[in-house]
């Protein structure tokens, strides 16, 4: 539990016994006092990710709401404290997330009768509208802009992100990386439990292997980023990241996107969907094929070849191609001719 919650966990309890031990006067409860007491005692035993939550409520609905009660909050206030977020530079589905926590919260509440039925403060607000899937991949100059600035960062965060875009890899397996997993000598990490439900080894290119020995190893500590609680690794890199991409101009660039990133500049660089798929760890085929629009650069390349064929320039150039009587694909003059069947 973060330092804020943690400190009015204890006023929030007895606020909370004060107000609700009772039948009694539920409508006094206060949003901080419920989510530290109530809600997130609650979401840990059922979700994995319970962290986004309490970081969602510790940042997002603290500051306006914190300290009201649940029953005096109004939906317009809702609606306007949204739009707020939205006009700060929050992507939509951002602000939609934002949103379904805030009404989790007030579902909990009325379930266990600390709201009045039919009050909930989020009843009516809709959600931001997506109408496209969300793409977004660094440039180039982006990306190398990005390692820059992570370069200068001695910051546990700065490396694993920079293991992020060199790996391509997902944030929870870069973070709960152990030591014992890393083989340097074969250059791979083995998560022993994958996304997909089965191990998987990531790749490590010697730039990826670098960052790994500037990591400072802690004795007893397994993580290759170790956490702020003892013994537990570092769980989130969300305050580092969105303080550098703002400052870098790419407020719009998630921590998955530099996911994408990476296999945008694989396939681009003429790297087969395959090999995509292998060095992502997709199980499903059909998950990269997102991607297959990306090497349309590569594909140019290839169609200009195929229309050299038939040009003088092609017909003049440096190398002679010659076409199999029996339609097969033609070949360049002074390699050896490809097996036939």
């Amino acid at each position: 539990m973060t330092r804020h919650y943690s400190s009015t966990c204890s006023a929030a309890s007895s606020s909370t016994q004060t107000d609700v031990s009772g039948r009694h006067t539920p409508d006094s409860v206060k949003l901080d006092a419920f989510v530290s007491s109530i809600y997130l005692p609650h979401v840990k035993l059922r979700k994995r990710s319970w962290r986004v939550d309490e970081r969602i409520a510790r940042q997002h609905l603290s500051p306006t709401f914190g300290g009201r009660r649940l029953a005096d909050i109004q939906r317009h206030e809702v609606e306007n404290w949204l739009y707020r977020l939205s006009s700060g530079g929050l992507a939509p589905a951002t602000c939609n997330r934002i949103l379904a926590v805030f009404k989790t919260i007030c579902s909990l509440a009325a379930m266990r009768g600390l709201l009045p039925a039919g009050q909930s403060p989020c009843a009516g607000v809709s959600p931001f509208k997506i109408h496209t899937q969300r793409e977004r991949y660094l440039t180039q100059d982006e990306a190398q802009r990005l390692m820059r600035a992570l370069e200068k960062s001695d910051r546990p965060e700065a490396f694993a992100i920079r293991l992020l875009l060199l790996t391509g890899g997902r944030k929870n397996e870069i973070l709960k990386a152990r030591w014992e997993n890393v083989r340097p000598d074969q250059r791979l990490l083995t998560v022993p439990l994958s996304k997909s439900g089965r191990p998987r080894h990531i790749l490590l290119s010697e730039e990826a292997i670098k960052v790994l020995r500037a990591l400072p190893r802690s004795p007893g500590n397994p993580w290759l980023f170790p956490g702020h609680a003892p013994g537990k690794p570092l769980s989130d890199l969300y305050n580092f990241w969105n303080k550098l991409r703002r400052e870098l101009g790419l407020a719009d660039v998630r921590i998955h996107d530099l996911r994408h990133t990476f296999a945008s500049f694989l396939v681009n660089a003429g790297h087969s969907l395959y090999e995509a798929q292998k060095m992502l760890g997709h199980g499903d085929p059909r998950t990269t094929m997102r991607y297959a629009h990306l090497g349309q650069a590569s594909l140019l390349a290839a169609a200009e070849t195929v229309s050299g064929f038939f040009t003088a320039s092609g017909r003049d150039g440096e190398k002679n191609v010659f076409f199999p009587p029996s339609g097969g694909m033609p070949f360049a003059h002074g390699r050896s001719r490809p097996c036939e069947g």
